[in-house]
């Protein structure tokens, strides 16, 4: 029998041989990848292995001709010539991770309106034109969230060691997240908001506000920590506005837009959480929340500098700069 060979490469190094072939054998149901193993048609270094076999980098992963010739058949179908990532969306390219500065109404994830636009597909796509033989298993993809119509500085992974540091150091708050956003009102003090975050069970649809908050504790709520600070005053169409920094102590879904509205501050335009409805043909945008810096830890492994920041787009800079925020 003819066996194809394929080369674990470090990111595969410690993983089961099962979730492996799953990753690279992906037309295969998981009892066929089990009757394969049994009856040696996938080999580790020349002997038969049970799926729970750990793999080493330099392993020899042989794959029966059948099987390994759908992976091959896939990837001629597929090969086309990745879409290159804009250099003007790149901050920052490490070998561990890279990080974007997203624009406004572009999807983070993979969505049936993104028609492969997202930006995890541009990245998964570039990365396998220019990884082919680093990995058989690994698969790069953003490491926190942005909504689709927040703009600003988002980190994907490029391999295993980048994933798990910065999942890590996110858990732990090691890692801190600057936004700036245009909130209704005039917030006249800085603030520190806590409350919890539970999605309404009520809810049918998004623009109906799905997420609410509440000040006591809720057996369905997640505790979400923000601190809020006003930068400057405006006048926008008759209604008083504050451009604020925001730091999010937490990573709750909404969270910015949810207690914004809660605490009497909704983001102007955004009227999923109660906020003035903007000329979004006039302005750009629906409503202004930008993810503007990371802070990173000091020594931290990789040599990231202690604050990366994120340029706010065209949008924010022009109305920030314009005399709506000269007038009180």
């Amino acid at each position: 029998m003819t066996f194809l060979h394929f080369t674990a490469g470090i990111d595969d190094s410690s993983r089961r041989l099962d979730k492996v072939l799953r990753r690279f054998l992906s037309e295969e149901s998981l009892s066929s990848l089990y009757k394969s193993l049994r009856k040696g048609l996938v080999k580790v270094n020349g002997k038969k292995c049970d799926g729970s076999y750990r793999l080493c980098e330099g392993d020899d992963i042989q794959v029966a001709q059948f099987l390994a010739g759908k992976i091959i058949g896939s990837q001629r179908e597929n090969d086309k010539p990745a879409k290159k990532t804009e250099d003007s969306l790149i901050i920052l390219k490490t070998k561990q991770l890279l990080f974007l500065n997203k624009p406004y109404d572009i999807s983070v994830q993979p969505s049936s309106s993104s028609k492969g636009n997202s930006l995890s597909e541009l990245v998964q796509g570039e990365y396998e034109s220019y990884h082919k033989n680093s990995s058989l298993s690994f698969r790069t993809g953003p490491l926190h969230r942005l909504d689709r119509k927040t703009t600003g500085i988002i980190a994907f992974s490029q391999n295993l060691e980048g994933a798990k540091w910065f999942s890590e150091a996110i858990k732990n708050h090691r890692i801190q997240k600057i936004y700036l956003a245009i909130l209704q009102g005039h917030l006249k003090e800085n603030q520190l908001w806590e409350d919890f975050i539970e999605k309404r069970s009520d809810s049918r649809q998004f623009a109906r506000s799905s997420f609410h908050t509440v000040q006591v504790a809720s057996e369905n709520g997640k505790i979400a920590h923000t601190e809020v600070f006003p930068l400057s005053y405006g006048i926008f169409e008759g209604s008083k506005i504050t451009l604020a920094r925001i730091l999010i102590k937490t990573g709750r879904t909404h969270q910015i837009r949810s207690q914004a509205a809660f605490h009497g501050f909704p983001l102007l335009g955004d009227t999923a959480y109660g906020g003035k409805k903007l000329d979004s043909k006039k302005y750009g945008q629906d409503f202004f929340l930008h993810a503007s810096e990371l802070h990173f830890p000091e020594n931290n492994p990789f040599e990231l500098p202690k604050v990366l920041k994120a340029p706010p787009p065209e949008n924010l800079r022009k109305i920030i700069s314009s005399d709506i925020f000269q007038r009180q």
